[in-house]
Formats: structure tokens, C-alpha cells, sequence
């Protein structure tokens, strides 16, 4: 079992008078990941690559001055750039269009039917032509992950 570690309030504020008492690094001594630099030279690379160089050549002319990666390196980089990047865009489209469609949500008890033995909603009966299907919505966890009660051991 792992032993919790604690310090004292005033070996804490030691270290932050520490941190805080640190003198500025030069900027070209600050360390960078790789996929924190394919963020930044992505259009350059992509560049290249429409010129015609291949991703081996890139990674040569790369390693000229000093990084030393390989293609492999390069092309997940590239991947993850680009799919953090378009992951980013859509958040930032979520969130600028979360506020026009919150007034058009409907509360828990005004989704149900009025008829208190089907529970089925309006756009439902259309969806299925007037055919029984249970509603089953699962309940969701922390992760929103649904959860399944255990029925098997009772």
C-alpha cells in the first residue's frame, strides 16, 4: 500500500518563495516535445510536403539543426497536431453555440408523455409507426458511461 506523503505548511511556502525567487530562463533554452513543436511548424512542414518533399527528406532537413527525430515520429506528431487542432475548433464551436440552444431544452418531466401508462415521447411514436418499444434509458455514471444494474446475483 502506498504511504500518503504530507509536508508542513511552511516547508510548502519554502518551496514557493523558492519557485517564485527563479530567474527567467533565456527563451532558447526552453524545452519543447515534439508534439508541442508540430503544433507550431505544422504549416511549414505541410508546406514542404506540397513541394514535393517526403517525410523522410523532411526529417532530414530537420535533424541539420539538431532534431533528431524519425519519420515515424513525425508523421504521429503530424496526426495528433491535427487532430488536437480540429478537436479544438470544434469545442470552440460547441461552446459559442451551447448558449442559443439551452432555452430550447426540455426538462426531465416535460420530455414524458402525458399518458401515464406509455412512456414513450411524441417523436418516438412517430420514429416507429405506432409499434411498442420500451424507453430504456440507462442510467449514466461519473464518466457518463452507462451503467447496468447487476441483476445477475439476486
Amino acid at each position: 500500500m502506498p504511504i500518503v506523503k504530507s509536508f508542513t505548511q511552511a516547508q510548502w511556502d519554502a518551496a514557493a518563495r523558492r519557485l517564485d525567487a527563479l530567474p527567467e530562463k533565456p527563451a532558447h533554452e526552453h524545452r519543447i516535445n515534439v508534439r508541442d513543436a508540430m503544433k507550431s511548424i505544422r504549416s511549414q512542414i505541410i508546406g514542404a510536403q506540397r513541394k514535393g518533399y517526403t517525410q523522410e527528406e523532411i526529417v532530414q532537413q530537420i535533424a541539420q539543426d539538431g532534431v533528431e527525430i524519425s519519420a515515424g515520429t513525425l508523421r504521429y506528431a503530424m496526426q495528433r497536431a491535427a487532430k488536437e487542432g480540429s478537436s479544438a475548433k470544434t469545442e470552440r464551436h460547441v461552446t459559442t453555440n451551447n448558449d442559443a440552444a439551452l432555452p430550447r431544452v426540455k426538462k426531465a418531466g416535460q420530455a414524458k408523455s402525458s399518458h401515464t401508462g406509455n412512456t414513450r415521447t411524441e417523436s418516438q411514436r412517430k420514429r416507429d409507426g405506432g409499434t411498442t418499444r420500451p424507453e430504456s434509458t440507462p442510467v449514466k455514471g461519473f464518466l457518463g458511461f452507462p451503467i447496468r444494474p447487476d441483476t445477475e446475483n439476486l
